[in-house]
């Protein structure tokens, strides 16, 4: 995006917001042969998510000469999609073939002289991992995850599913993190996506970071193995606006990226709700960890009002200001509102009968860490979600921050509209939606959340007597 280009202007890439070039929308049969659905296509949705491994997608096709019947489609034809914002070719974002899995919502237009179809894709990835099992172990102690280009002797466990066991080419991968720690674990028949699922309970992220929040996904620029907290702390992507919809003044030119960056229309998708953060233990939860080797038990306790001294947000202040309830307790101190027991093994080398045998137990898996941060942080992440619909943009992907500018219904005393002090702020783009129609528009919806404000919010006055008469009143 430029803030040079103007609506109008002699640009030779786009001219208004939703512009694109669908370049071609081609599918490989397992004959050979290559149909192209470019002119056939009524509607093109992609998506991308943090919480799902791969990009998935469909397209609607109208057909009036029998597709499904000559090309005698069976799930094993490949899609090949390349589209992009600018019109200038180097500028295309998306180039990839996917697998098409299902044929759905088939159904006849007018006298059955043609039908409608949707082709459903996904990574070939995806299919790939639903074909096997890992049975493997890794007991020389590896990171669950190292750096992308490490050496083999050094590679990461995720690094070895992801290239030994699914393939991956180095091109499909953007950014894998390194976490901390070193493991001994055997992979018990798990999906190689499921395995990676599995071991991401456990990672912890390096550079100081807290807690357990690695995610695996995948965007239009390849896989990524990433800590929410590094995803918190790019810079923003861009900073989006709702207000009322601009209008042309007489001599005067819309900028480019100014309608780019304008909200078309936005939802309420999650606000705060207190019992559902109370019971999932987003402000507070306990950990009853059990070693059967010493018999002995732990209890590691989460507090918000702890986490968010030490941890990475998006936003400068925390959600909440802890209230008290009438026994006393502060929210972040509700321990019991989420517990949970779990077998652990940390400090058995230390036992006095093991400590003197290296390797006959397995290196420590800290559950007190992974187990109590990584229940709260995955809540934490959605604490406040927003859908928005902007104009299309197919750089924008799933894991990029922005920061999104929603104007008060309140104005001051100069009828001035001020900031929401409570929903602007930065966000992260947990998940996104490229539409493109046959019409001509283009558009996308982002799925954004954030853990923190930008106002600050007092916690309520414990010593006032009128409320305390409140809480005691309370019905």
């Amino acid at each position: 995006m430029a803030d040079d280009v103007e609506v109008g202007g002699g640009s030779p890439g786009i001219y208004y917001p939703q512009d694109f070039d669908l370049e071609s929308i081609d599918i490989f049969t397992s004959s050979g042969e290559t149909i192209k659905l470019k002119y056939l296509m009524t509607e093109l949705s992609m998506f991308e998510d943090i919480y799902s491994f791969v990009v998935s997608g469909y397209v609607i096709l109208v057909d009036a000469v029998g597709l499904m019947e000559k090309l005698q489609l069976d799930g094993n034809e490949y899609l090949r999609v390349v589209y992009g914002k600018s019109r200038s070719q180097s500028n295309l974002a998306s180039d990839h073939y996917f697998r098409i899995y299902k044929v759905g919502n088939r159904r006849p237009i007018g006298n059955y002289s043609s039908e409608f179809f949707t082709l459903y894709f996904c990574s070939e990835e995806l299919l790939l991992s639903e074909q096997k099992k890992i049975s493997k172990s890794y007991k020389q102690g590896r990171q669950i995850a190292s750096a992308k280009d490490a050496e083999e002797a050094d590679m990461g466990i995720i690094n070895d599913i992801l290239q030994n066991e699914l393939d991956v080419s180095p091109y499909k991968i953007d950014t894998i993190e390194e976490t901390y720690g070193t493991y001994n674990f055997v992979i018990p028949r798990l999906k190689p996506l499921e395995a990676i699922s599995w071991l991401s309970t456990y990672a912890r992220p390096m550079n100081n970071k807290v807690g357990a929040d690695m995610l695996f996904f995948q965007t239009s620029r390849g896989f990524n193995y990433r800590s929410l907290q590094s995803l918190y702390q790019q810079e923003p992507y861009a900073t989006y606006k709702y207000q009322p919809k601009n209008v042309d003044q007489v001599g005067q030119k819309i900028s480019l990226y100014e309608g780019l960056t304008s909200v078309l229309d936005f939802q309420y998708v999650k606000a705060f709700d207190t019992l559902h953060e109370t019971s999932s233990g987003t402000y507070a939860n306990r950990l009853i960890s059990v070693d059967p080797l010493s018999k002995k038990y732990n209890i590691t306790d989460f507090s918000y009002s702890d986490y968010t001294a030490k941890a990475e947000s998006l936003n400068k202040n925390p959600v909440i200001g802890a209230s008290q309830n009438k026994f006393g307790i502060k929210q972040t101190q509700a321990y019991d509102g989420k517990l949970k027991v779990f077998v652990s093994n940390a400090n058995q080398d230390r036992l006095e009968y093991v400590k003197d045998k290296p390797g006959s137990v397995a290196k420590d898996i800290y559950a007190e860490t992974f187990i109590p941060y990584r229940t709260a942080q995955i809540a934490l992440a959605n604490y406040t979600v927003l859908k928005l619909l902007i104009p299309g943009d197919s750089f924008l992907t799933a894991g990029k921050t922005i920061n999104f500018n929603l104007y008060s219904l309140v104005t001051d005393q100069n009828e001035n509209r001020q900031l929401d002090k409570y929903f602007s702020g930065k966000y992260l783009v947990t998940a996104v939606r490229h539409i493109i129609q046959s019409s001509g528009g283009y558009q996308t919806i982002l799925e954004v959340a954030k853990e923190s404000v930008v106002m600050k919010i007092s916690a309520p006055d414990a010593t006032s007597s009128e409320q305390q008469r409140v809480i005691n009143e309370a019905y």
